[in-house]
């Protein structure tokens, strides 16, 4: 992802943390009325699974209404990437790739060493092609240009033509509005209603100015996004990330799980994360420092060692960096690195650090001399010999001595695995394999049975999202059509 392309994802993402910022005081007190509301469906997240299950709803029949507690829609989708991991797509067949869908099922169970829900995965693999499909049929436009992604050649990654995430959400937005969804932003589901048989019935909710509103209906889907934003449930569903850097939608708290798990839901959580590389908390990986951890370099551990093939898939570089038990690390850059004028423009930011010679960069960033001095001998001598027998990084290229610098890097999150146990339907399943009545999940409020630890692919999660979106949607519109 180019330097440029980073820097206008940056501003969407500064867009919906500073409009999150201005909903007022979210004061029950200001109001003591609750509003009554009806509707057959209620979808609580407005990102990917919530506008593709509020969509097939509507298309079904229902009346639906789509709360959002951001003053956008999106998610964390909107402030991706907007790639797609697909198979049998028309952007692949008018591209002349032959891509199907058991080979793409097949990866990701590899990815996760089988421990995935296959039904679920075979299910997602076979409709992703129809998914690019339905999606271009309400306006979303995609790059003809295909690319690898994850550990796979396969030409299977559909990117956004334009604005990256936006270009998904904006045309699904449109579309889910134009359709009659009832679209109420910055409004927060707080709990949900269950009557005395254990059925789901709808759920509170509060405005920004604090107006409450009880909202019953026939059927509730809950799209809210993970909890990268929660330090409790990091700790409790995924401590491996605890303390980690997020670089997700503000609102991306775990509502969803916790409503979920106080209506009696089983979780399916098994410590994993979206594991990425990040610059600091402060600092965006939408922005243009934070892309350079997509350059090629050397990644020094805090001991001054090397630890990982640089080039390999940031997940992946993401469960090396947590295996080594520390959190900070340094990408080394030479004078002959084409983002030198970043870095230069970058040293006031006091995540750069520049030196004269390796010796009195090690010493800038508090890395044993002798260790990193070994460390950068030994890259050196492998990338003359052009074959990285340490770690199989087959970019590696050597570093001259001079003019050197170091990009403080750390790990980070692009979203969380776990949640409540869902069947093909979408229905949420308590402890004893039984459908909860009335409760629905998806997207990655509900993706504990998708992954293990490792995130297979980039456009793998947004996939899921909107094709298992699509028929939780059809099943909450038809199983509260089965009501009246």
């Amino acid at each position: 992802m180019g330097i440029r392309k980073m820097f206008i994802l940056m501003m969407v993402v500064l867009l919906v943390v500073a409009l999150a910022g201005c909903g007022g005081t979210n004061d029950p007190n200001n109001n003591d009325d609750s509003e009554a509301l009806t509707t057959d469906v209620l979808v609580i997240g407005g990102g990917a699974a919530g506008l593709a299950a509020a969509i097939e709803a509507v298309e079904a029949g229902a009346s639906v209404i789509l709360l959002e507690k951001l003053p956008a829609l999106g998610g964390s989708t909107v402030i991706s990437g907007g790639i797609m991991y697909a198979a049998e797509s028309p952007v692949q067949e008018r591209a002349g790739v032959e891509e199907n869908w058991q080979d793409l099922a097949a990866y990701w169970i590899e990815m996760a060493e089988g421990d995935v829900d296959e039904d679920l995965i075979n299910y997602i693999a076979e409709n992703s092609g129809e998914t690019i499909a339905w999606l271009e049929g309400l306006g979303v436009e995609f790059s003809e240009n295909l690319s690898a992604q994850g550990i796979s050649p396969a030409l299977r990654g559909h990117v956004s033509a334009a604005n990256g995430g936006l270009g998904l959400i904006g045309p699904t937005g449109d579309v889910a509005s134009e359709k009659g969804v009832e679209i109420m932003l910055n409004t927060a589901a707080t709990s949900l209603i269950i009557d005395e048989d254990g059925r789901v019935t709808g759920a509170e909710a509060e405005g920004e100015n604090g107006e409450l509103f009880t909202i019953t209906a026939g059927s509730v889907v809950l799209a809210t996004g993970g909890f990268d934003k929660s330090v409790e449930m990091l700790e409790e569903y995924a401590p491996v990330a605890a303390g980690h850097i997020s670089y997700v939608s503000p609102g991306n708290v775990g509502d969803g799980l916790r409503m979920a798990v106080e209506a009696g839901a089983d979780v399916v959580a098994k410590n994993g994360v979206i594991g990425f590389r990040g610059v600091a908390a402060d600092y965006p990986y939408s922005r243009p420092l934070g892309g350079l951890v997509f350059m090629p370099s050397l990644y020094v551990d805090e001991d001054g060692n090397r630890f990982m093939n640089e080039a390999n898939h940031y997940a992946i570089m993401y469960e090396k960096m947590v295996e080594t038990g520390g959190d900070d690390f340094y990408s080394i850059f030479d004078k002959n690195s084409p983002v030198v004028g970043t870095l230069e423009d970058s040293l006031d930011t006091g995540y750069v650090s520049k030196a004269d010679s390796f010796e009195d960069l090690a010493e800038a960033i508090g890395v044993p001399v002798d260790a990193f001095m070994a460390t950068v001998d030994r890259f050196n001598e492998l990338a003359a010999a052009g074959n990285d027998e340490d770690f199989g990084n087959a970019a590696i290229a050597p570093l001259e001595d001079g003019e050197v610098y170091a990009l403080s890097v750390s790990p980070a999150t692009l979203g969380t695995f776990g949640g409540p146990r869902i069947n093909l339907a979408g229905e949420v399943l308590n402890t004893a394999g039984e459908a909860i009545q009335g409760l629905y999940a998806v997207g990655e409020v509900a993706n504990g049975q998708l992954y293990k630890t490792i995130y297979p692919a980039s456009g793998t999660s947004i996939t899921m999202s909107f094709t298992l979106g699509r028929v939780t949607g059809a099943e909450a519109a038809a199983a509260a059509a089965s009501l009246q």
